[in-house]
């Protein structure tokens, strides 16, 4: 049973609607175990499952004629997608209450900050209540034009966490797992809780190890002579001209820099003879995929830390608030 809030209903009136026969729907890895089930709730329809890994709005597959359901993703607000894809967003059906009494038990903030993954979005009301029951002010950042609901992370963009920074002692992130919170903590400067509804643990996340990694990358790159600068074709990670601007920066520091275009980045495939690589394509990549890589990889506020154009003092999370036209 699909444990996620999909009105399959609705959805099916809305694909007559639009006048399509033939649909195609892309899933995050988390839900591919239930592409079968999903097909099976739009049988008046011929179905496609895409075997494309789908890492988030950003990453569309589109086809003429074939309507894109892509699931478990909200629209980018200030993307323009093609007019044959449309967002399911499968908000999750997990209660959150054990988590936060687990909470309450480990934490002392009277300020709070909530953060949520897409899924999870829904029940933002039902933890402000909770909190606001225990005398816990409770603030939600909206986020800026890439974000589509108050309180919601992407694991490229935190800027619901920045708008409230200053507001807060500390934030608790409704999800599961550690990059999103991590990308809080850096953006943020305060601690970070992730509540997992499955365990019903709540868990402070120690960045320590993270900013080691980072800054061991740093160092390491510091001496590299040749650079290839990862360029995404994907519709919401196009930053080319973040990349080109990079290039002519590392050859005005009299070192080389090549531009690799990709649609989808796969590091066991990158043969090339350069010391390190530079990412401006999901930033996720250098931060959780790093050691698939033969080489280094920065993001490109690291590039310029490790070419001494930047001090150590400016590092941060790599976001993407806007990508190329």
């Amino acid at each position: 049973m699909i444990p996620y809030e999909i009105d399959f209903d609705s959805l099916s009136k809305k694909i007559k609607k639009l006048g399509f026969q033939d649909i195609l729907i892309q899933l995050p890895e988390g839900m591919q175990i239930y592409a079968e089930e999903i097909a099976d709730n739009l049988e008046d329809f011929n179905v496609f499952i895409s075997a494309n890994p789908c890492y988030g709005a950003c990453d569309i597959e589109v086809y003429p004629n074939i309507l894109t359901i892509q699931f478990g993703h909200s629209k980018i607000p200030n993307i323009e997608y093609p007019e044959n894809i449309i967002f399911v967003e499968a908000f999750s059906k997990a209660s959150f209450n054990t988590a936060l009494n687990s909470f309450l038990k480990i934490a002392d903030c009277q300020n709070v900050g909530i953060l949520a993954s897409v899924q999870h979005i829904k029940a933002i009301n039902d933890v402000r209540a909770f909190l606001e029951e225990h005398n816990i002010r409770v603030f939600v950042g909206k986020g800026d034009s890439r974000i589509t609901y108050p309180g919601q992370v992407l694991g490229c963009n935190f800027s619901a966490a920045r708008e409230i920074k200053n507001n807060v002692d500390c934030f608790i992130l409704l999800g599961t797992g550690e990059f999103h919170a991590w990308g809080a903590k850096i953006v943020g400067g305060k601690d970070v809780f992730v509540l997992d509804p499955y365990t019903g643990r709540a868990k402070k996340v120690n960045g320590g190890s993270f900013l080691r990694r980072r800054y061991a990358a740093i160092a390491k790159a510091k001496d590299a002579q040749k650079f290839g600068i990862i360029v995404s074709s994907k519709i919401g990670q196009k930053r080319w001209k973040l990349a080109k601007n990079l290039k002519k920066i590392v050859e005005k520091e009299g070192r080389k820099a090549y531009l690799i275009m990709t649609d989808n980045v796969v590091p066991e495939n990158f043969y090339y003879s350069v010391d390190a690589y530079v990412n401006t394509a999901c930033p996720r990549l250098t931060y959780d995929d790093y050691s698939r890589f033969k080489k280094v990889v920065l993001s490109p506020i690291e590039l310029l830390i490790a070419l001494g154009i930047k001090d150590w003092s400016a590092f941060s999370f790599d976001e993407i608030v806007e990508v190329d036209k």
